[in-house]
């Protein structure tokens, strides 16, 4: 049985275009209306069109903004079963989902939620292909050992995590991993998660290990070679994408935690919205932004089904 590989970085446009280049508006607008923009109503700078629709803040920034936490029952259930691995002291909890759909958020959820009397939070962002030697040492740091000058073999990098979190356990405290992006770790660095959770006492576990990945991930731990770690995995959750009624409630309270009460995206535009993103949160921000620069560049008082339509591209 052929292991899947990790899962590669999508590649993304270049990182420092702008984002909505000035000759695109015309694609933008519903029906490829070809109005020229004067200079004064040339709206396509991000502040522009956020003062104009009179918010305080950007409603639909591709960002993790806590304060714009939309909570949905998927997302409940999934922060009430990291609560709950993390009380019971569980070796591994596992979230799910696809691309976009709000796993680092809950991630940084869950982090703000631990108390820290009793938890010692350490947070991995996981980069592509990183090694078992590279994870140990981010770790170490995040429990805040001083990290070696010299390469230190992943052993002793682990000895010293072990001697960390058996202090931190003589003062009524407990090591919790959060491992965002873990689709990107390399075998090594899984069988090494697994070794993690194999630091205990007599009694009990030292570390909880909270893993966020894409769907995939799910699909990658069947491999006979994961078989250890798939035993660790006491509570697993899948999030699902966002329903109908679901996308129409979370952009209404998007606009309005950005500061505007009035109605803006007028009651036609739920459908197309919910049919162009398929409830994914990263797509519903991306495609609600490109209505919004659009919607200002044509003065347009409120968003409708048509700029929403014209908005819908990958």
């Amino acid at each position: 049985m052929n292991e899947p590989s990790p899962i590669p970085p999508a590649a993304d446009d270049d990182l420092d275009a702008p984002l909505i280049a000035p000759d695109a508006v015309e694609r933008l607008l519903p029906g490829g209306a070809s109005e020229s923009l004067t200079p004064d109503a040339d709206l396509l700078d991000p502040s522009d069109y956020a003062a104009f629709y009179g918010f305080d803040t950007h409603p639909f920034a591709d960002a993790l903004r806590p304060d714009l936490y939309f909570r949905t029952e998927a997302q409940d259930a999934a922060l009430g079963a990291l609560r709950l691995a993390v009380r019971d002291g569980m070796s591994v909890a596992l979230v799910t989902g696809p691309s976009g759909s709000g796993k680092s958020l809950l991630s940084q959820l869950a982090l703000r939620g631990f108390d820290r009397a009793r938890v010692e939070p350490a947070l991995i962002l996981v980069s592509p292909g990183m090694g078992k030697t590279a994870l140990l040492k981010l770790l170490a740091a995040e429990l805040g050992l001083p990290l070696p000058e010299r390469p230190t073999p992943a052993q002793d990098l682990l000895h010293a995590i072990h001697q960390r979190v058996l202090a931190l356990y003589s003062e009524g405290r407990r090591a919790v991993v959060v491992v965002d992006e873990c689709h990107f770790l390399t075998a090594d660095s899984l069988h090494m998660i697994r070794t993690l959770t194999n630091l205990e006492t007599e009694s009990e576990k030292l570390v909880t290990v909270l893993l966020f990945g894409e769907s995939a991930f799910a699909r990658r731990l069947r491999h006979p070679r994961y078989a250890s770690l798939q035993s660790r995995i006491v509570l697993r959750h899948a999030l699902a994408p966002m329903d109908r009624r679901d996308v129409e409630q979370y952009v209404k309270f998007r606009v309005m935690m950005a500061g505007r009460l009035d109605p803006l995206f007028a009651p036609d535009t739920f459908d197309p919205l919910y049919e162009a993103t398929g409830g994914i949160p990263r797509r519903i921000n991306a495609c609600c932004t490109r209505a919004l620069i659009a919607g200002a560049a044509r003065r347009a008082p409120i968003i409708d089904a048509a700029l929403i339509r014209g908005a819908d591209a990958p």
